[in-house]
């Protein structure tokens, strides 16, 4: 049985109260890419990248599968999904797999989910971490995430020498 979210909430539910910080690491993500490339390249045939998060996510399945990617805009400021190229170039009739970086409520999912369904389009979903709560939204492909902890991406860092453990990398390099 499929719980249906209220897609009318315009803030993330109150359980979403972090309290330690999780370093994500680029290794981690590709892990989880390659453990199921095989079955999405088989699987689907375009990758629809949710911006912003979703891009470096679909650069590294892109990478590793070959399938070409669309971008589509979704938040809580604009709830209305679109394709960035507009209605006229959406996609029709395809196999997309929603790409994204982590699924909480599973609101931005269903949203664009159903979106690309009214376009004919099949649609199954990725994302590198999920909330695992109860009546939460649960992506076809994810990992755990405790929602106790945020998680902080790799591609959030201006610079290299702010990721945890740059500084030992570059000593453990250079000896």
């Amino acid at each position: 049985m499929t719980i249906m979210l209220d897609l009318t909430q315009s803030q993330p539910p109150s359980w979403m109260a972090f309290e330690h910080t999780r370093h994500v690491r680029w290794h981690e993500i590709e892990a989880m890419v390659q453990r199921h490339q095989a079955e999405i390249a088989a699987r689907y045939d375009l990758l629809v990248a949710i911006l912003r998060a979703g891009s470096p996510v679909a650069a590294l399945i892109s990478r590793s599968t070959g399938l070409p990617i669309d971008y589509l805009v979704c938040s809580r400021r604009n709830p209305q999904p679109q394709f960035l190229d507009g209605p006229a170039r959406a996609p029709h009739g395809r196999r997309i797999l929603l790409v994204d970086d982590v699924c909480g409520s599973g609101w931005t999912f269903e949203r664009c989910r159903r979106y690309c369904e009214r376009l004919d389009n099949q649609v199954g979903t990725f994302s590198v971490f999920r909330c695992d709560a109860p009546g939460m939204f649960a992506p076809d492909f994810s990992m755990d995430a405790d929602p106790r902890h945020y998680l902080r991406w790799p591609w959030e860092y201006q610079v290299e020498s702010e990721m945890p453990g740059y500084a030992q990398a570059i000593a453990d390099h250079a000896a």
